[in-house]
C-alpha cells in the first residue's frame, strides 16, 4: 500500500519541488517553454520545466489522491476509536 501511495503522490511532490526551487532561485517557470535559469554555473531551466510539467500527471491521479486521503483519515479515525475504548 505505501508503494501505491508513493506512486500516486509523486507528480504532486515533483510539482511542489519544481515550484519551490523556482521560487527560491527567482527563476521564471511557465508551461509555454523552458527559460534559462543559471544556478551555480548550471542551467537548470530544463529541469525546472520538466518538474513543473509533472503537474499535468496530477489530473488523472486526482481521484486516487482523494481516495488515499480518505483512506488515511478513515484509518486514523479507526485507530482513534480503538484507542479510546482500550
Amino acid at each position: 500500500m505505501p508503494i501505491l501511495i508513493t506512486i500516486v503522490w509523486t507528480p504532486a511532490l515533483l510539482l511542489a519541488l519544481g515550484l519551490g526551487l523556482a521560487f527560491l532561485t527567482g527563476c521564471r517557470v511557465d508551461e509555454g517553454s523552458r527559460h534559462p535559469c543559471p544556478i551555480c554555473g548550471l542551467d537548470l531551466g530544463g529541469l525546472l520545466y520538466t518538474l513543473t510539467m509533472m503537474g499535468w500527471l496530477m489530473i488523472p491521479m486526482l481521484p486516487f489522491m482523494a481516495l488515499s486521503i480518505l483512506f488515511g483519515v478513515g484509518a486514523g479515525f479507526w485507530a482513534l476509536v480503538r484507542g479510546w475504548g482500550a
